[in-house]
């Protein structure tokens, strides 16, 4: 009962609200009652909703995942899910059964371009065609026009159409009985470190003293010593030695009928060094025997006993391993006893071999300064003046090549030794102990000339021992070591002339935005649409790089060119267009360390890069609003001519015609001008004026003089006087773009050449003399960071050794296009070329589509933008992004920041606004329907 109360009274409500009404609203109100009586049960349900929802959604995106594009590989057939176990073909045929039907209406149309009679009568054969033709593209059109032809009745009346009217005019009650879901999102600011390179180069050259010794320290351990007996110790040659048991000679006994006995003791330090022990020789007249440690081991070939006096003198070589007596270190008895008659000798021999390297503790050669290798190589590379030697002043080989080390005993020959630091063809052997050297050696090239645009330059003597550049001081500065190349390697092997490059930047933190999304639902009715399930929207957070692709976008508009189809025509090959092209730069490096002309060096105190990214957005954002003007507008054309390529030949205005009205409305945010209005007030050459001279004044207040001379004119002479004000016939007459000595070209090309002159102006006192117009230039580019470095090549040697270098570069018109050519040329297999032979082409407007942007990154960019102040932040993001400033009065195309007396720039919304003040909105809309159901046959 208390139920059909409540839906009884809500009944009643709802019948009083819409009084009076049809059965269509009985019905949905009766339905909406019962789902409110419900709702305390739905909110439960609600949670399974949720959990449900996202189990759809987690199911939605594995499959998401899983998905493959089908492919086409030209033949006519299209291979759906490649790669899976779903795999399939299908023929384009089955997709569109005409496809590969010849009929009137796929005909090859090319021929009609540019004939609008024979378009239009092509156009009604086809529909003859299509009326009767019994194929898949004539069923598709006669169902078209059927469904056309059908009637369209007014149901502006019906009772539904009104139902909804009257829910639309009151929809208030229904509203708030549904769910009041309110979406939060919560942004917190991060960041990540960007390096922001700014590349040093550097000339290395080794130091070379005049004079310098080298001195051979060698240390020979002793095999093995005498210690006691009769016996001793002789070399035999390289790693042999022989050690001897009794006396020799001949006759030196005599006796009837005797024994005599010779013994010795050696004392073995080095077992480990010993390879073999042999005993070699044993020589006796009459009988021998031979002992080790009291054990016989060799008796002689007349044998023991027996007549003593055989009257002869025995020589036996036994050739017995005796080894394993010399294995073990401390001393070693041998004894042989000899049995004579008469007259009578007896000793023998043992001969050892070794390894004289196992002897050897010290082998080693030390100079008497730092850099006196670098005068040995210097002499033998013969790159010293005449006179420079190198001599061996202490080796005490003989003839050989060996000598008996006066400790050890042991026989030392060249082959044992470490090979004096000195190469081969001098002469010096291994033996030497103690090695001179002595020279003058000149790597500044002192004395030698060149000629160029500067004029004729030679290489004066040091004024003192302290070279004018060091890449030490570079390492002190904490620049970071990238690479170095060695153009000059002779036949020691030293570098004696090497370019090294530093990067010498700063890491800068790039601003970022992470946003997190919560969904709170308080009212009664949850879980409709999107409220208990949260969706992925595919877009991107990341304001940064949105802002970094965006100047791609618009740089890539005013850098590009064409080559000529036909010069005399003046017209262009669009296949030829390029964007971001470079142009080949060069500087050089002439003598040493101590005398060095560096033309390659960026001075300090030049105007920096912040300005010229100021030039470069301001151009950017007058470039944008133009061209977003209708491409009939006279402004826009006046402005595409000045923004492509030409060759300035009189007033570049002389194409702009009276009709603007909207242009004089979007560029000074007013919309309170007509055509009328524009001609009595004479605005057409206010305008003019102003779009020039508002460039004009900034660029000439900013930069200077220079920079404004070489953009603009007045009345073919100076625009601006020294202060970088505007002349008087400037003034009175207005300026115009070219003329005179001012250039122009692509534009950001133009401007790039305006900030140039101004650069050299600072740089000229700071760089040495001898350097080139060029190089002037080239080092004003690089401090804008819009040059890649190609690397460095000898242009010019003596003795061998590069006394001129050239590095070679590759630059752009902003540091945007270098950077994008450094990250896209590798993806289309292009490169820079090499130092020698550079290649500065840009991106082929038709290779674009291959170019993977995901893979392009820009950090460098958003590192100089944040740099320079140009990247919003979370703390000046509310000053830099507000819509005043943005759009109305702090945009550079406000006129007034020029001191233009014309009024104020509004904002969008302003100008939005006050468009839409008098616009009837419910008229429009039902205009809008009237004319949707006059549509169609009658």
């Amino acid at each position: 009962m208390a139920l059909a109360g409540l839906l009884r009274g809500f009944v009643m409500g709802f019948r009083a609200l819409f009084d009076p009404q049809c059965r269509f609203v009985q019905t949905l109100s009766g339905i909406l009652c019962v789902t409110l009586a419900w709702t305390p049960f739905g909110v439960s349900w609600a949670d399974a909703i949720q959990a449900a929802g996202q189990q759809g959604q987690q199911t939605g995106q594995q499959i998401l995942g899983g998905f493959h594009f089908p492919l086409d590989n030209g033949s006519g057939v299209m291979t759906l899910n490649p790669g899976s176990t779903q795999e399939s073909t299908l023929s384009i045929g089955t997709l569109f059964p005409d496809a590969n039907t010849t009929n009137s209406t796929t005909a090859n149309i090319t021929s009609l371009y540019g004939n609008n009679p024979g378009t239009i009568a092509a156009g009604l054969d086809a529909q003859t065609s299509l009326n009767t033709e019994s194929s898949a593209t004539g069923n598709a059109y006669r169902t078209l026009v059927n469904n056309a032809h059908q009637s369209h009745p007014d149901l502006q009346n019906d009772a539904v159409w009104n139902a909804g009217d009257q829910v639309f005019a009151h929809f208030t009650p229904w509203a708030q009985s549904f769910s009041d879901c309110t979406t939060v999102t919560t942004q917190t600011a991060t960041s990540h470190a960007v390096q922001v390179p700014d590349y040093q180069l550097c000339l290395r050259q080794p130091t070379i003293p005049s004079s310098c010794t080298a001195t051979h320290q060698v240390q020979v351990e002793p095999l093995l010593t005498y210690v006691s007996g009769n016996g001793g110790i002789s070399s035999c040659g390289p790693g042999c030695m022989d050690l001897y048991v009794g006396v020799v000679g001949d006759n030196y006994w005599s006796a009837g009928c005797s024994v005599f006995t010779w013994q010795v003791t050696y004392n073995v330090i080095h077992p480990e060094a010993i390879t073999s022990a042999t005993l070699e020789m044993v020589e006796f007249d009459d009988h021998a025997r031979v002992y080790y440690g009291g054990n016989l081991i060799y008796t002689g070939s007349s044998g023991w006993g027996g007549s003593c006096e055989l009257s002869k003198s025995w020589v036996d070589h036994p050739n017995t391993d005796v080894t394993y007596a010399f294995n073990s270190t401390g001393n070693k008895v041998f004894r042989q006893d000899t049995m004579v008659g008469g007259n009578g000798e007896g000793y023998s021999r043992i001969r050892l071999r070794y390894d004289v390297s196992k002897l050897i503790s010290q082998d080693q050669w030390s100079w008497s300064g730092p850099n006196c290798q670098n005068l040995a190589n210097a002499i033998t590379d013969g790159i010293c003046q005449a006179g420079s030697q190198l001599s061996c002043t202490n080796d005490p080989a003989n003839n050989t090549g060996c000598y008996v080390d006066p400790t050890s005993q042991v026989l030392m020959c060249g082959s044992d030794l470490s090979q004096a630091p000195v190469a081969s063809s001098t002469g010096i052997r291994n033996t030497c102990m103690s090695v001179s050297a002595s020279g003058q050696c000149d790597l500044s090239a002192t004395g030698q000339c060149w000629t160029d645009t500067a004029g004729t330059h030679c290489l004066q003597p040091p004024s003192g021992n302290t070279p004018t550049t060091r890449c030490s001081t570079l390492e002190s500065r904490g620049c970071a070591f990238i690479k170095s190349q060695c153009l000059d390697v002779l036949g020691s092997g030293t570098c004696w002339d090497s370019v090294d490059t530093y990067d010498c930047g700063q890491s800068v933190a790039i601003p970022g935005i992470q946003s997190s999304t919560q969904q709170q639902c308080a009212g009664p009715i949850r879980c409709m649409g999107e409220d208990c399930v949260t969706v992925n929207r595919t877009q991107s957070q990341d304001f940064s790089k949105a802002v970094a692709l965006l100047n791609t976008a618009q740089q890539m508009a005013m850098d590009l060119s064409c080559d000529y189809a036909n010069a005399d025509l003046q017209q262009k090959d669009p296949t030829s267009c390029q964007v971001f092209k470079g142009k080949d730069a060069s500087c050089k490096m002439v003598g040493g360390t101590l005398n060095l002309v560096d033309c390659c060096e960026t001075p300090s105190g030049a105007m920096g890069l912040g300005k010229y990214i100021d030039l470069l957005l301001a151009t950017s954002q007058m470039d944008n609003a133009i061209m977003t003007m209708d491409s009939t507008s006279a402004i826009r054309g006046a402005w595409e001519t000045l923004r492509t390529p030409f060759s300035m030949a009189g007033d570049a205005w002389n194409g702009v015609q009276n009709s603007f009205a909207s242009g004089v409305n979007d560029l000074v945010g007013s919309d309170l001008l007509s055509v009328s209005d524009i001609a009595e007030q004479g605005l057409l050459d206010a305008l003019k004026t102003e779009l020039t001279n508002s460039v004009a004044e900034w660029i000439g207040s900013t930069f200077g003089e220079a920079a404004g001379n070489a953009l603009f004119s007045a009345g073919g002479q100076a625009a601006f006087d020294s202060a970088g004000n505007l002349t008087p016939a400037a003034q009175s007459g207005g300026v115009e773009l070219g003329g005179g000595a001012a250039v122009a070209g692509e534009m950001l090309s133009t401007l790039m050449g305006a900030y140039t002159v101004v650069m050299i102006i600072i740089m000229i006192i700071q760089m040495v003399y001898s350097c080139e117009q060029s190089e002037y230039e080239l080092a004003a580019k690089k401090q804008l960071k819009v040059c890649k470095d190609l690397g460095t090549f000898c242009k010019s040697k003596v003795a061998g050794v590069c006394w001129e270098r050239e590095e070679s570069y590759c630059c752009y018109n902003s540091p945007l296009a270098r950077i994008l050519n450094e990250q896209i040329k590798p993806q289309l297999g292009m490169d820079f070329g090499t130092p020698e032979n550079p290649s500065c082409s840009g991106i082929k407007v038709s290779d674009l589509y291959r170019v993977d942007w995901t893979q392009v990154n820009l950090d460098e960019w958003l590192g100089i933008l944040a740099q320079t102040g140009h990247l919003p932040t979370d703390a000046n993001a509310a000053s830099m992004l507000n819509l005043d400033q943005l759009t109305g009065s702090g945009s550079r195309l406000n006129p007034q920041k020029y001191g233009a007396a014309s009024s104020g720039r509004q904002d969008t919304l302003t100008r939005t606004q006050g468009r839409m003040t008098d616009l009837n909105v419910p008229t429009v809309k039902r205009q809008s329907e009237l004319e949707g159901w006059g549509m169609g046959p009658q």
